[in-house]
């Protein structure tokens, strides 16, 4: 799965505001002198939260003289993800959002991102535009437990 239905995304809020207001305060800080603190993991956390295919905001080396040099393994995508399954990061992650993003929400982000093993991955299965894992590891009892669309 590569972007997040709106039944999904709705039960990481706890009301239709909270998601409103999110979206007009990462405005108003990438769009800030606030920016330049931002790292990877809030863009990837960004991406998450508002149910889009992260993975577009991360483009594979292809390089050789970097892949040479290990630019795979020092791929910010590797990072980003490691940084954002690990509980240690919680604080730093969450700054940002100034109270908007909670931990109870941050734990629901992680259960629905795949955590890939860099070392199970060659370059070459980055072919352009083309990812070997699914940007979402949507666990079937979230989807069932989500309510149809039209069904209020």
């Amino acid at each position: 799965m590569n972007t997040l239905s709106r039944a999904l995304t709705a039960r990481i809020f706890s009301n239709p505001a909270s998601y409103d207001a999110l979206r007009r305060h990462w405005s108003g800080l990438v769009n800030s002198d606030a920016c330049h603190t931002l790292a990877a993991e809030h863009h990837l956390l960004y991406s998450v939260l508002l149910g889009r295919d992260w993975r577009r905001g991360f483009t594979p080396i292809t390089n050789p003289r970097r892949l040479a040099q290990n630019g795979f393994g020092g791929w910010s995508l590797w990072f980003a993800l490691a940084r954002l399954h690990s509980p240690w990061h919680n604080a730093h992650l969450l700054a940002p959002f100034d109270g908007l993003v909670t931990t109870d929400m941050l734990a629901q982000v992680r259960a629905l991102l795949p955590n890939p093993n860099p070392n199970h991955y060659q370059p070459a299965d980055f072919a352009p535009s083309r990812y070997p894992f699914d940007a979402y590891a949507v666990v079937p009892a979230l989807v069932r437990a989500s309510p149809e669309p039209g069904s209020d």
